[in-house]
């Protein structure tokens, strides 16, 4: 018996949103359903029976970008040299090191002998697979020719991954620096100071306005340590939590783009993912409109998913493509003009593939230089922290020796 279903979202003709579930586990007959009720889909999810606590928990093991990368390029070898669908999917899932890809790939596997199709298992596995690779893979099924489809996945899929290890590269050292500058900061001034701290406070005698403020904070934290511990921790879990909800997101990633080079960064990450992936949907057959919709659930920052949402509605009331990009002040110029431009001259894939090298020269680059804008400023922090405190003791330790000597 059929247990599955399918959540869709979607829109009238008048441009309302709508909601509700669909008795079948079949994207072609959700399809065909929601058209005969005269809707417009937007959003289709395949859901399933209930899991147990242990396939709950696999399936939140979500596989890293490398894995995806590998799992994509292996199994389009392994169907390119003969191999069929369920023998390469068996060989990647006992081979894979991630135990939630091999968790999530078992699941394909299980749906695939029981007649479901390759796309359609991948989908209900949305957080393995995110929805343009598997609509991709739709396209793919549907031109006969899965394997290249997989190969032009994978190298997107690499393409993103070099531009967000470049950024994280160039963030290892300056917080590695700041964490030992900090760590060793606290251990002087709440363990080591405080042996001088009596000292200076036996011999009497006024102790300059620096030594006074590290020694107020040297006793606070000998006092009230464990708040103080505490208080740190609670900080960062409620800015963690308060950063899931979607307001606090959008303030997050706004204040981002507002900080000097980060900002470019996340600029150019995120118009990079999204120009590649409506050339990648695009060159596979995917309609601009589904592209678009696609590559915005791919993007990393709030504020550009919440720009991009706002034009999908206005061409969904019926607005030109080209035209709900102009109306929309935000993204870059250089994306409407391309997107205006590609539709009337029918070449939509190439303007998104030239402009997608354009960003991914913009990210790279940005990427190195924020390394070498960041390190000086980290030293120049770190110094700040240092001298403070040498200067404290310092002025400190001849103050005592003044009031010693008089």
């Amino acid at each position: 018996m059929n247990n599955k279903a399918i959540r869709y979202e979607a829109y009238t003709h008048e441009g309302e949103k709508v909601k509700g579930v669909l008795s079948t586990d079949s994207e072609e007959a959700a399809y065909d359903l929601l058209e005969k009720e005269k809707l417009i889909p937007y959003k289709l999810r395949l859901i399933g029976p209930r899991r147990s606590p242990a396939e709950i928990l696999l399936s939140l093991l979500k596989p890293t970008t490398q894995d995806l990368i590998e799992f994509t390029r292996q199994l389009a070898s392994l169907l390119s040299s003969g191999i069929n669908l369920r023998r390469g999917l068996v060989a990647q899932r006992d081979q894979s090191p991630s135990l939630g890809l091999r968790y999530a790939l078992g699941k394909v596997v299980e749906d695939i002998e029981g007649g479901t199709r390759l796309s359609d298992a991948l989908r209900a596995r949305g957080r393995t697979f995110p929805d343009f690779y598997v609509s991709a893979i739709r396209i793919g099924e549907a031109s006969g020719d899965i394997p290249s489809m997989l190969r032009q996945l994978a190298e997107v899929l690499q393409r993103r991954k070099v531009i967000s290890d470049k950024v994280k590269r160039s963030m290892v050292y300056p917080a590695i620096t700041l964490s030992v500058a900090t760590a060793a900061a606290v251990i002087l001034v709440g363990y080591s100071l405080p042996t001088l701290t009596d000292m200076l406070r036996s011999v009497g005698g006024e102790m300059p306005m620096t030594t006074r403020i590290l020694v107020s904070v040297s006793d606070a934290l000998r006092v009230h340590w464990i708040t103080v511990v505490f208080a740190v921790l609670a900080t960062v879990l409620i800015i963690a939590a308060s950063f899931r909800s979607r307001p606090a997101s959008v303030l997050r990633d706004k204040a981002l783009l507002r900080v000097p080079v980060v900002g470019r960064i996340v600029l150019a990450n995120n118009m990079f993912i999204l120009t590649s992936t409506i050339a990648t949907l695009l060159r596979a057959g995917v309609s601009p409109v589904e592209a678009l919709r696609l590559a915005q659930d791919s993007l990393p920052n709030a504020v550009f998913r919440g720009q991009i949402s706002v034009v999908l509605d206005r061409v969904t009331a019926g607005t030109r493509l080209g035209l709900a990009f102009t109306e929309r002040s935000g993204l870059p110029p250089l994306i409407s003009q391309a997107v205006v431009t590609g539709e009337m001259q029918g070449g939509l894939e190439e303007t998104m593939s030239g402009l997608a090298e354009y960003y991914e020269d913009v990210a790279n680059n940005a990427a190195t230089g924020i390394a070498d804008l960041i390190q000086p400023l980290v030293i120049i922090i770190v110094a700040a922290i240092v001298g403070f405190v040498a200067a404290a003791v310092v002025s400190g330790i001849y103050s005592t020796l003044g009031a010693v000597g008089g």
